[in-house]
């Protein structure tokens, strides 16, 4: 009997963890922030970017997924100004129209004397939270890349350094306005 609970344990948490953490490294971006407009009176903002590009996409997710032609959000972008260096979480949330992307958050990317930095992100948003094995409740401030299952955000800003190994190698892909 303790094995079936521990099995069914298991199972709810993995399904919890599933549930709270909708995105993956797929949905990571980095772009130059255009301009921002708002769409109505609530805090629902259309984004244009420059240079958007999915950096931990494999070539065929590259090939079978939808080019975002919309960037959408609903949290606030007073701290990012236009022609910012941003990476984010971003994925398609409607089938029907796959372009149009949904933003969870936001954070401003940095680089100088060669490394890589992440500030905080913008805005508070659900997902699973690696140190304390459970889905974050908003008050606890979490980094941008800290909210995936499998590694956390050190390993990914390695993996940022092997694809820019300099600040000129990332502001060469991503160049100002």
């Amino acid at each position: 009997m303790k094995g079936f609970f521990l099995v069914l344990n298991i199972t709810l948490s993995i399904n919890l963890a599933f549930a709270c953490a909708p995105h993956s490294p797929n949905d990571v971006f980095i772009a130059r922030l255009q301009s921002v407009q708002q769409l109505s009176s609530s805090n629902h903002k259309q984004l244009t970017f420059q240079h958007p590009h999915f950096i931990f996409q494999s070539l065929l997710t590259k090939i079978f997924s939808s080019k975002p032609k919309q960037w959408h959000s609903d949290f606030s972008i007073k701290t990012i100004k236009s022609n910012d260096l941003v990476i984010g979480l971003a994925y398609p949330p409607d089938k029907t129209t796959p372009q149009n992307y949904q933003i969870s958050s936001l954070a401003l990317l940095h680089c100088d004397k060669n490394i890589i930095t992440i500030d905080h992100p913008i805005s508070p948003f659900s997902a699973w939270n690696r140190k304390t094995q459970r889905c974050n409740n908003q008050s606890i401030p979490m980094k941008l890349l800290d909210v995936f299952l499998e590694h956390d955000q050190t390993y990914y800003l390695k993996k940022l350094h092997q694809k820019y190994p300099t600040c000129d190698a990332l502001f060469s892909a991503f160049p100002k306005l």
